[in-house]
């Protein structure tokens, strides 16, 4: 009798690595798990249905498509893993930083405890996009089970990561531990809240202090300030201009620009405002001369405070 071949669903953390993926000749369908899920709302409460339509108000008042036009793509998108008949397998393409782990959190909330069809992931301690196709079959090779444990661990972190008292994220990370990389995901997510420092973000900090340094582009400043201070890169291009953007456009700027636009591109030339540097120097704070409006998952910030912090000496959230 002539064996028949499993039939696969492939959900990538992207449309970057479908080209690879078939490259490498593996068969079934390809799906992209795109969103941005470490900026904008994600609040609890929220069914399926409801949170895709909170995403594409969020997405498209982003500038980065059509509110119809992304819904469409975030409802194909789901409906990938909610008709699964005919499906034998579902293998997950995911990395270790904040971005691949928030989309794992979603999908494994989404999916079965147990039973079919077969969930797998491949090896998540790499960079998928940086890597040849001829890698690809090795990694599909080296996939393994998702364990019940994991799914159950997911769907706890969905939880906490939705909720609108961010403490909860730290209190969890302990008994999360049987998702190696999602502990070091979360703590980053929680290093987004304003500091109590001077209230920036680590993101706004990053950024101002390679500003503090000189003069620099809006896309030098990215590779800098992201890709040059992150343990594991989650943040693309265009979110991070979204940070800088919040920082240009306040009543009272942090950062400058000499084109006259509220729109801010990569070839952008930025320096510090005065009051950039006052606030990079611990003697002004950010949300109070600023003001902020920001949701972090399920936490909304918006005003001059107060409101949830990141206290970094005892790695903990407070509302001051």
């Amino acid at each position: 009798m002539i064996a028949t071949r499993p039939r696969m669903r492939h959900l990538t953390n992207g449309s970057s690595v479908i080209p690879l993926i078939r490259e490498a000749g593996l068969g079934g369908p390809i799906v992209a798990w795109d969103d941005v899920l470490h900026e904008g709302p994600v609040p609890a409460g929220l069914g399926t249905a409801a949170l895709r339509e909170r995403r594409a108000e969020f997405l498209a008042s982003c500038g980065w498509g059509s509110r119809d036009s992304i819904a469409r793509d975030l409802a194909t998108r789901d409906a990938a893993i909610e008709d699964l008949g005919n499906v034998d397998e579902v293998v997950l393409w995911f990395e270790h930083d904040l971005y691949d782990q928030l989309h794992l959190l979603q999908i494994l909330d989404r999916l079965p405890l147990d039973g079919a069809p077969r969930l797998t992931a491949v090896p998540d301690d790499t960079y998928l996009g940086t890597l040849p196709a001829s890698h690809y079959q090795g990694l599909f090779a080296a996939r393994r089970d998702v364990t019940t444990a994991e799914r159950l661990a997911a769907r706890d972190a969905w939880l906490v990561f939705r909720s609108p008292d961010p403490r909860v994220i730290i209190a969890a990370l302990p008994r999360l531990t049987v998702l190696p990389h999602l502990g070091p995901a979360l703590r980053r997510h929680a290093e987004q809240f304003p500091s109590i420092r001077n209230g920036l973000s680590r993101t706004e900090q990053q950024a101002l202090e390679v500003l503090a340094v000189g003069s620099s582009t809006a896309g030098d400043l990215y590779v800098k300030a992201h890709h040059g201070r992150e343990p594991a890169v989650f943040m693309g291009d265009a979110a991070f201009l979204m940070h800088l953007g919040a920082l240009l456009q306040s009543s009272r700027p942090l950062i400058r620009t000499a084109r006259a636009s509220k729109t801010l591109a990569l070839d952008d030339h930025l320096d510090l405002t005065d009051d950039g540097r006052r606030v990079l120097d611990g003697q002004l704070d950010r949300v109070i001369t600023a003001g902020i409006d920001r949701w972090l998952g399920g936490v909304y910030l918006s005003g001059h405070g107060p409101l949830w912090r990141w206290d970094e000496s005892s790695e903990s959230l407070r509302f001051i």
